[in-house]
């Protein structure tokens, strides 16, 4: 039963907070920002976030510092917009396993480009032998 809760109150977070960084933060320091991930403690009280932006490496820091500077900001939204009792305090976290995936992708397609290049090479020879 807690944990329905915990998951519903988790989308609904993800949900407003991205409703809000599209259209009330202004910041473009910010930039495109999407939460891919909420984890909530049981008792509602600590909300992680996992959030991913558009960028290199300085830029993502930079858009990450100013989001956490933000919290306040983004906590007194939610409380106004959401029906919870104590609205859970937000930590944010940078979120790379979109970089992980992509990194796995290429090493993944380059064993399948090796593989490809040694099937053909196999096949060019005479199967007879002469």
């Amino acid at each position: 039963m807690v944990h329905n809760r915990v998951l519903r109150v988790g989308e609904a977070l993800r949900r407003e907070l991205s409703f809000i960084l599209d259209r009330e933060v202004s910041d473009p320091r910010i930039g495109m920002v999407t939460i891919t991930r909420v984890e909530l403690t049981d008792d509602l009280r600590y909300a992680k976030l996992f959030v991913s932006f558009l960028g290199d490496r300085e830029e993502r820091d930079t858009a990450l510092r100013h989001l956490k500077r933000a919290r306040k900001f983004l906590r007194a939204q939610l409380a106004s917009r959401l029906d919870l009792r104590l609205v859970p305090e937000l930590t944010f976290m940078l979120d790379d396993s979109s970089e992980q995936y992509l990194r796995i992708s290429e090493v993944l397609k380059q064993i399948h480009d090796e593989d490809e290049e040694r099937a053909d090479d196999d096949s060019g020879e005479d199967p007879r032998g002469s």
